[in-house]
């Protein structure tokens, strides 16, 4: 059977609007990314997160937080119902997890990078949520384990990561290593959501995912300036499937 068609990237900023909204986000930048180097508290819809030095920040950096408020109110993620699982891949802080299980899922979040977990576990006793979180590589600690949902916010560049915290945004594979694996962690009729950046390899996760087997379809995007962030959703397609679906 052919592989379903790759989907569309995040729409492309026009040069001229690049450059007019740079400057001005230079200077956010700046601001921002002071709160790196310190233990901040970040509020998304009304909940607190704390993220802690060589953590991913999902507010500073805008996709965890854009992914997260999607989770938090997409009619696509009704009904949970009774004993739906979910799992967090990459988790961070545990963001994404956390609002998954305010909407009734049985979540297991994973991280590589021990700062992470310990800041995901400490948030979810904040929000007092039950939220499994766990150390490993990508699927490794949930080998052989299905779920109805998953959730990522990974690496969207390529390279190699000189520090912990560029582990949270760079990987020479963890793309490949993502794309081939996902179908597997999937249960029948079960779905993935991510978002990706325009900023970043699109094509390579897209096409991965398109090569995996998977349909994936563009639900949502908005543009914030100097990039475009999207969210995915990706399913296996039915046996009689040849095409994806895309937006």
């Amino acid at each position: 059977m052919p592989h379903p068609r790759p989907a569309p990237p995040p729409p492309s900023v026009a040069p001229a609007t690049r450059l007019l909204w740079a400057p001005w986000m230079a200077a956010k930048r700046a601001v921002l990314r002071r709160r790196l180097r310190r233990p901040v508290f970040e509020t998304i819809r009304g909940r607190s997160f704390a993220v802690w030095p060589g953590v991913f920040n999902p507010v500073i950096f805008r996709t965890g937080r854009f992914l997260a408020e999607f989770i938090a109110t997409s009619p696509l993620l009704e009904p949970a119902g009774a004993g739906a699982t979910a799992l967090d891949v990459g988790t961070g802080c545990g963001v994404l997890g956390i609002f998954a299980a305010t909407r009734g899922y049985q979540v297991t979040a994973v991280d590589v990078v021990p700062e992470a977990v310990a800041c995901a576990r400490a948030n979810a006793l904040l929000n007092t949520l039950a939220v499994d979180v766990q150390q490993g590589d990508l699927f490794a600690p949930v080998a052989g384990r299905t779920f109805d949902l998953v959730l990522f916010s990974l690496p969207k560049f390529r390279g190699t990561p000189a520090t912990t915290f560029e582990r949270s945004w760079r990987s020479p594979d963890v793309i490949d290593r993502l794309a081939a694996g996902l179908p597997g962690m999937l249960k029948p009729g079960g779905k993935a959501y991510f978002v990706l950046t325009s900023h970043g390899d699109c094509a390579g996760m897209l096409d991965g995912l398109a090569q995996a087997g998977l349909v994936v379809e563009r639900v949502l995007w908005r543009h914030f300036g100097v990039e475009t962030l999207a969210i995915y959703s990706a399913t296996a397609p039915n046996r009689s499937s040849s095409a994806a679906v895309s937006s």
